[in-house]
């Protein structure tokens, strides 16, 4: 149990996986926009006025992951910061989608 602990708060991750995070972060950054066109499809004009508070969202949850990954990667946090940084931005993408289709097939 120490063992895993000691993981968790080591600050020593190599710099090509921040890099990654940080990379990933940035793609998943885009994904909000790209699923939001996909179902605007048929109808683009219509629908995106309907989804307009949804890109505001996403706009706001981009900014908001693209700072927090460029905080780790140019800081030293703890293994659990970047573990639950993942979790949140993951969490957020999938409560993204799951709303928007549901609200543009209304």
């Amino acid at each position: 149990m120490n063992k895993i602990k000691e993981q968790l708060l080591a600050t020593d991750l190599a710099d090509w996986r921040k890099k990654g995070i940080f990379t990933v972060v940035i793609l998943l950054s885009v994904f909000p926009f790209f699923i939001t066109y996909k179902t605007s499809l048929p109808d683009l004009e219509d629908n995106l006025w309907q989804l307009r508070h949804f890109v505001g969202i996403a706009a706001i949850q981009a900014v908001a992951q693209i700072s927090l990954a460029w905080y780790i990667l140019k800081n030293k946090v703890p293994n659990y910061v970047i573990g639950s940084f993942i979790i949140i931005a993951m969490f957020f993408q999938v409560t993204y989608g799951i709303s928007v289709i549901f609200v543009s097939n209304a």
